[in-house]
């Protein structure tokens, strides 16, 4: 027979009953829609911020992008020496810069851009309704309104009244040139948003030089000059011509005589991107004298200063004229001057030292010398070498 034992019989491990699982999840889920309720008051708060920061950064892209455009216009223009219509604007500017011509006919939201004329621009016979305008070989003068605009929206289609502006056409030209950024001209309605509309504009005036082409000696046989093409040279129109062209004009300067030899080529300054001052500041003037064209007319009718100025164009004039065939010997226009030089460097010494009568032959040799070059170059019944 079993017998108690002196212990106390084990009593089971005492366990904690476990919390209540409705309890729990309870605060658990109440914990995670208050977290979301925050974050949608924070979203909400921090939304219009976004959106701001968004718009802002589609409206300096679309502004960059459109400075890059009017860049690639003005190149184009300069490089083409033409001014281009709407229908071709946009393949002329993706051709200049190397874009794709979807890129450059609307913006990243898909808009459509615009390309704007002044409707009294005028360059020559050319108006805003004839583009486009080709430089010709005369050049061009009567010029005016020569201003172009690049327009885009990021937002709602660009007002009726920008587009298809009818008889306000140049009132909505002017308003659109000399508005603020970004700001509704006066009096103007439109559902988008000014801050959505982007311009940038072109004034053609500072890429417009002047040039002054006069011969001195007007005959039959006039000086002839060539614009970007040494091939195809003409006749001045009058004797005292001035025209215009655009900068970066390459213009040739040739002689009357077949086959119209070249002697100059003249390329024609262009203006910083920045400048926007007065047009048609730089008029260089060419002469055509004596057969040949120079930058300053030698024979005038102001008394000369006989300096070495004077000196100096003389030389310049002599060196650059037609050289003449009928010499006999070796004389040439460089050993003439060689000769001239002589002269005159021993006169100086022999003047310097008090004119001892040591050195009055060397003086007498060298004009010797001179004289009988000066002769024989001069000598045209001479028979050619």
């Amino acid at each position: 027979m079993r017998t108690a034992s002196a212990f106390p019989a084990a009593t089971p491990r005492s366990q904690t009953a476990p919390p209540d699982s409705t309890v729990t999840a309870g605060f658990s889920l109440l914990g995670v829609i208050a977290l979301m309720a925050v974050m949608a008051i924070l979203a909400l708060a921090l939304l219009p911020s976004g959106i701001r920061e968004a718009d802002e950064e589609a409206r300096r892209q679309e502004r960059d992008a459109l400075k890059a455009l009017t860049a690639g216009l003005r190149n184009y223009i300069l490089d083409s020496r033409s001014v281009p219509a709407a229908t071709t604007v946009f393949t002329n500017i993706a051709d200049q810069i190397g874009w794709e011509i979807g890129m450059v006919r609307t913006n990243a939201r898909g808009r459509p851009r615009v390309y704007l004329v002044d409707p009294n621009f005028r360059i020559g016979s050319t108006t805003a309704s004839t583009l486009p305008f080709v430089q010709g070989i005369l050049g061009f003068t009567n010029v005016s309104n020569l201003r172009l605009m690049l327009v885009s929206s990021l937002s709602d289609p660009l007002p009726a009244v920008i587009t298809s502006p009818g008889t306000n056409a140049s009132q909505v030209f002017s308003m659109l040139w000399h508005s603020t950024d970004r700001t509704q001209p006066a009096g103007w309605t439109w559902g988008g948003n000014w801050e959505d509309m982007c311009i940038v504009r072109l004034s053609l005036d500072p890429l417009i030089t002047r040039i002054h082409l006069l011969d001195y000696n007007y005959t039959s046989k006039m000086g002839r000059f060539s614009v970007d093409n040494t091939n195809v040279t003409r006749q001045l129109p009058t004797c005292d011509y001035t025209t215009m062209y655009f900068v970066r004009t390459r213009i040739g300067l040739h002689s009357h005589a077949s086959p119209y030899k070249l002697q100059a080529i003249q390329v024609l300054q262009d203006v910083p991107l920045a400048t926007n001052g007065p047009p048609y500041l730089l008029t260089p003037t060419f002469v055509y004298e004596g057969g040949q064209w120079r930058g300053i007319l030698y024979k005038g009718t102001d008394a000369q200063k006989h300096t070495g100025e004077d000196l100096q164009w003389a030389y310049d004039i002599f060196m650059s004229g037609p050289a003449n065939v009928y010499h006999v010997g070796s004389v040439t226009q460089s050993t003439l001057t060689m000769s001239m030089y002589l002269f005159m460097s021993n006169y100086v010494v022999w003047a310097t030292a008090g004119f001892p009568a040591a050195g009055k032959s060397t003086v007498q040799n060298a004009q010797a010398l001179m004289a009988s070059e000066l002769t024989t170059y001069c000598d045209k019944k001479a028979s050619v070498n």
